[in-house]
């Protein structure tokens, strides 16, 4: 399968924060952060990410569109993580 049917069927990154009381959710494309899709990180619980609250533990998933698979997380609680 090439690259970029892959990417399409993968579609955005979900990064929500795993930290007791955390609401925060950061949805975000995968190919400009990280490049080909080798390169992203696994689905599932990852310690790469570092939340507004301070947390270290989240869980990656990937949606195959904007929205994610899971239930909407409110607007406000949407935050870039880095």
């Amino acid at each position: 399968m090439a690259e970029s049917q892959t990417d399409a069927s993968r579609g955005r990154m979900i990064v929500r924060c795993l930290s007791p009381g955390c609401v925060h959710v950061a949805l975000m494309d995968p190919r400009g952060l990280f490049g080909p899709t080798r390169d992203w990180p696994a689905a599932g619980r990852s310690q790469r990410f570092r939340c507004v609250c301070g947390g270290r533990e989240s869980r990656i998933s990937y949606a195959a569109g904007a929205a994610p698979a899971e239930a909407a997380a409110a607007p406000d609680a949407i935050h870039l993580w880095g």
